[in-house]
């Protein structure tokens, strides 16, 4: 297992290396307001995929070991055509999409629903090198065609953007598509009520705690733009973004966690894995942030502009909640692989309630610096309460969470054995 965590942090170290550049270029050629009509393009798109995943998307993952893929994808497709129509229109209607972008919106959330839905397929396989790949390629197409876009033709609009998504999703659905081609071999068009019921019963209630995540997440985008302005919102989404590049430790842990946690069915043995992984991965982020941070203040006025020089209080002001927070993105695959992903719900919940109750009041009157505070206390709160579920459900002590001298030789001498053998990291 060890040898899959290792080989997904190093594609997700290239993603975001590439990741970086591309917002790093974002704001240097196309400017915070261009930058802001991309964030909320990309945001609706989102909102929409959450809508879709509710049959489908992760829940896959967790049914696939005990379905057939093609009885768990077809009815998946229904919905994503009839869930991504409906809130495109609700988006426009409500005028939460920027304008001129909702058909962009629409077709853009069925490329990406597709080819999610095939590579949550990959994942229930266990197939990671195949989704990392991926991920990878449809990052590296996102790139190579922005950078063409603006440094060939020399288009340095918000379009550039919104053509290279299309471009990367597509690339990553047809080479999707193509590696599950084996289960098409036998197509059941006959949809059955018990997976069905099965898969938004799951779906749903996973797919709810997503939905508050998002908000969790990214309310404080709608509440920036409407209290400051776009160009505000270009700002402090760059600096969102840069410091959430600190989870791809925490995420590329989490990629595999879920899927193992999810096939072994063993409550122990996740439990006491989680706990492993929840040190590495607090950490390794810890080390990510001081890095990143010590570059940005160094080298800041040859990457950004000027009107970019609030990001360095807001990936500071965000530091405590980024790193807490990698903690429960450890967490959250030990209870939806164990079949519990109402306490990932509640967790979201509890972020979002206090994004709620300090955003409505940080944000006009701090600015910035307030949005960032909000989203820190958020996150710190929602990972106090799924630690709190967790002690309670593992039955491992509030000491356990310590890191010790003998956590660090055992980390060492299993990433040891595994360069030697081969052998999977199971405690």
């Amino acid at each position: 297992m060890i040898r899959k965590i290792i080989g997904t942090l190093s594609t997700r170290i290239v993603s975001s290396f590439i990741l970086m550049i591309i917002v790093l270029v974002n704001a240097r050629y196309l400017g915070a307001a261009k930058v802001g009509t991309i964030s909320l393009t990309v945001l609706s798109i989102t909102i929409v995929q959450l809508a879709t995943n509710f049959i489908g998307g992760a829940s896959i993952v967790y049914l696939l070991p005990r379905h057939d893929m093609f009885r768990l994808l077809f009815p998946s497709w229904i919905w994503t055509c009839i869930a991504s129509a409906g809130l495109t229109w609700i988006l426009w209607f409500f005028m939460l999409t920027p304008q001129g972008m909702s058909l962009h919106v629409l077709l853009l959330s069925l490329l990406l629903s597709f080819g999610t839905s095939n590579l949550m397929v990959l994942m229930g396989e266990e197939r990671i090198r195949a989704f990392n790949i991926i991920n990878l390629l449809q990052l590296a197409g996102l790139f190579l065609s922005l950078l063409c876009f603006i440094f060939i033709l020399r288009i340095r609009e918000v379009s550039s953007y919104i053509w290279s998504l299309y471009i990367s999703y597509t690339l990553a659905y047809l080479i999707s598509l193509f590696l599950i081609r084996k289960g098409f071999r036998k197509l059941n068009f006959s949809i059955s009520k018990n997976i069905l019921k099965e898969i938004f019963r799951y779906g749903a209630v996973l797919q709810l705690g997503n939905v508050f995540q998002f908000f969790n997440y990214r309310l404080s985008y709608y509440l920036v733009e409407f209290f400051i302005g776009r160009a505000a919102l270009g700002v402090y989404t760059t600096g969102v973004q840069l410091s959430e590049s600190i989870w791809m430790i925490s995420k590329s842990i989490h990629l595999v966690q879920y899927s193992r946690i999810a096939n072994v069915r063993d409550d122990r043995y996740a439990a006491r894995l989680t706990l492993n992984l929840l040190k590495v991965s607090f950490v390794f982020s810890l080390i990510s942030f001081i890095i990143l941070y010590a570059i940005i203040v160094i080298f800041f006025s040859f990457i950004f502009k000027p009107e970019f020089s609030a990001i360095k209080i807001i990936i500071l002001m965000l530091s405590a909640g980024i790193l807490t927070f990698s903690v429960s993105v450890i967490l959250s695959p030990y209870f939806a692989g164990s079949g519990k992903p109402a306490i990932n719900a509640w967790t979201n919940a509890t972020g979002l309630v206090f994004t709620l109750l300090t955003s409505l009041w940080f944000i006009p009157h701090m600015g910035l610096t307030g949005a960032a505070l909000s989203a820190s206390i958020s996150y710190t709160a929602a990972t106090l309460y799924q630690l709190i579920v967790f002690k309670r459900v593992s039955g491992f002590k509030a000491r356990d969470l310590l890191i010790r001298s003998e956590d660090i030789k055992k980390f060492k001498d299993k990433v040891w054995r595994n360069r030697i053998s081969g052998n999977h990291f199971h405690n």
